[in-house]
Order: structure tokens, then C-alpha cells, then sequence
């Protein structure tokens, strides 16, 4: 078996980073919360949500999901 390389441990973490951005934008969507991915590196984040008056029911969606998954 050969070492995992520094680009093999990158690429792992993005491919991760992905489908968890994906995944959170399904769970959002099923709330009836339009949203979309960001791109170019957004310093704002990786998920636009359509309607600011979202924003707080997106705050408790990410809160649940990380209180379940980071107990």
C-alpha cells in the first residue's frame, strides 16, 4: 500500500466538504429554504440563501444538524 500524499489528504477533505455542503443544501430545501452553493471562494460562505428573513431559521437548521452530528 502506498503513503496517502499531502494532495490525497486535500482531496479527501474537499470531497468531504462538498458533499456536506450539498447535503446541508437538500436538508435546507426540504424546509422549504431556497438556496444555492456559492463559488469563486465566497468570503461570505459556501451557501447562498435566497431570503434574509431565512437567515434565522438557517441558524437553527446548521445549530440542529451540528448538535446531532457533534454532540
Amino acid at each position: 500500500m502506498t503513503e496517502r500524499t499531502d494532495e490525497d489528504k486535500m482531496i479527501e477533505r474537499l470531497t468531504i466538504h462538498k458533499n456536506l455542503i450539498g447535503w446541508i443544501i437538500k436538508q435546507l430545501e426540504a424546509e422549504g429554504i431556497p438556496c444555492k452553493k456559492t463559488t469563486g471562494n465566497d468570503s461570505n460562505g459556501d451557501i447562498l440563501y435566497v431570503n434574509p428573513e431565512d437567515e434565522p431559521k438557517v441558524k437553527a437548521i446548521i445549530r440542529k444538524i451540528q448538535q446531532q452530528y457533534n454532540p
